[in-house]
């Protein structure tokens, strides 16, 4: 929307350019006649440049709308893409976020990052092998290392001899 200033003064100008113009019209003189036209000319000028200021504002309104709906857009977008989402706890005793399965729409089951969560972006935890029970998720967006699961003595498997 166009200021109130701005098109005031664009208003005023034409309406000064205007009274002007049918004083104009009054004189007989020639020099008279000529600078009523001077003025007149510079009535219009100022009109003009009223006109583009009140623009250029309007042009800086409209780019700055379509800048709050995009950004309007990307946060309704994320608040849809959290709910797909639900806390859990891995053990031992370390929070992630997990793909709710009824939201998964043919994705495979994940955990994102809970600090990068919070900061409304999604980053997929990406998993190492285990070894002996333990793990470790890792986040490559903030960089987090979560170290999950439960410690399991290796098996030995000592063959028909039984133990030493």
């Amino acid at each position: 929307m166009v200021g109130v200033t701005g098109l005031g003064a664009a208003l005023a100008a034409f309406e000064r350019a205007k009274n002007i113009a049918q004083s104009m019209m009054a004189l007989r003189d020639a020099a008279a006649f000529q600078g009523k036209m001077i003025e007149f000319q510079s009535a219009i000028i100022d009109a003009q440049n009223s006109a583009i200021a009140a623009n250029e504002e309007r042009a800086a309104l409209i780019e700055k709308v379509g800048t709050l709906e995009a950004q309007v857009a990307k946060l309704e977008a994320w608040e849809t893409e959290k709910k797909r989402y639900q806390l859990e706890s891995l053990p031992p005793g370390v929070f992630v976020l997990t793909l709710r399965p009824e939201m998964a729409n043919g994705e495979p089951p994940h955990h994102i990052c809970q600090t990068c969560y919070q900061r409304g972006k999604k980053s997929i935890l990406h998993s190492d092998e285990p070894g002996n029970g333990i793990y470790h998720l890792a986040c490559k967006e903030c960089g987090a290392t979560l170290t999950v699961g439960h410690f399991r003595a290796p098996r030995i498997d000592y063959g028909r001899y039984g133990p030493p």
